[in-house]
């Protein structure tokens, strides 16, 4: 008997985003440490870990731990640190001794008050994106170890009005497990692509992946935006997941799916279908 979703459009097959066999090099050493908060030296979990532009990468875990293996070859670039509220932070491989444990101190940015948005006077609930799915169409994901990170986008289009977010809304299923942990990222706009990180918050939940359509509530976070956005869902790690881990995004046709499959890693763009994923707003 064939199992679902074994008929899929050519064009969506190229959505397999997640996790790529690990090469296995002459040369390679792992770099292992910890990731701490500067000033109160708290662990800082889920912090994007890589090589930019090089497709190598990872994620620090819930005590802040992580461990990448790096080629030789790869000794002469840069490691960078980034996460959500702090400034990144750069580290020549050359200067880290191979096998040793490290530990490595971001720190937090200023806080900047952000604007009141004034709505008019009968302000409207709106939901913007793609609120629907097609039949047998969606994009797949995997992971091959449990350290792959993996991350897709949508363009959210408000229409020229500002809006206050009240909560996003996704289509994700699994045969493989009935939840999985995800980061919800906001970028700007610039020139049809992803640009610098739009939202200076940290919103991590674990997600049922046994429902279709899944909900975050937006409004604890007090989101405002004035421009055109993308949504990330940002698959992350779990140690606790040790077997080839699958699940599915809806999809539509039309437009395109924006996507990285490495933390820090190049975002892509795939004409021909858009991820079933939309925001609630006032405005």
């Amino acid at each position: 008997m064939q199992k679902p979703f074994t008929h899929i459009l050519p064009l969506l097959l190229s959505l397999l985003i997640l996790g790529s066999s690990a090469a296995i090099y002459a040369q390679t050493a792992f770099i292992r440490g910890t990731v701490k908060s500067a000033s109160g030296q708290e662990p800082l979990p889920f912090v994007n870990i890589g090589i930019k532009k090089k497709g190598i990468g990872t994620a620090s875990d819930v005590e802040g731990n992580f461990k990448l293996r790096l080629e030789d070859t790869f000794r002469q670039d840069t490691l960078t640190f980034s996460a959500i509220g702090f400034q990144d932070l750069s580290v020549p491989i050359r200067d880290m001794a191979a096998n040793n444990t490290h530990q490595f101190l971001l720190t937090e940015k200023a806080q900047v008050l952000q604007e009141v948005l004034v709505l008019g006077k009968a302000p409207k609930i709106r939901k913007l994106g793609v609120r629907y799915k097609m039949p047998f169409l969606f994009g797949s994901a995997e992971t091959k170890s449990t350290d792959d990170v993996s991350e897709l986008a949508q363009l959210i289009n408000i229409h020229g009005k500002s809006a206050e977010l009240l909560s996003t809304t996704v289509y994700l299923k699994s045969t493989k497990a009935d939840s999985a942990t995800f980061r919800v990222n906001f970028y700007r706009q610039q020139d049809g692509k992803l640009a610098q990180r739009l939202v200076e918050k940290s919103i991590i939940q674990r997600l049922p992946l046994d429902k279709g359509w899944v909900t975050v509530d937006l409004q604890p976070y007090g989101i405002l935006v004035d421009d055109d956005f993308y949504i990330g869902f940002e698959y992350l790690p779990d140690s606790r997941q040790t077997e080839k881990f699958l699940f599915f995004y809806g999809a539509v046709l039309g437009g395109h799916i924006f996507a990285r499959n490495v933390s820090l890693g190049e975002w892509r763009s795939t004409a021909g279908g858009q991820l079933s994923a939309y925001v609630t707003v006032r405005q």
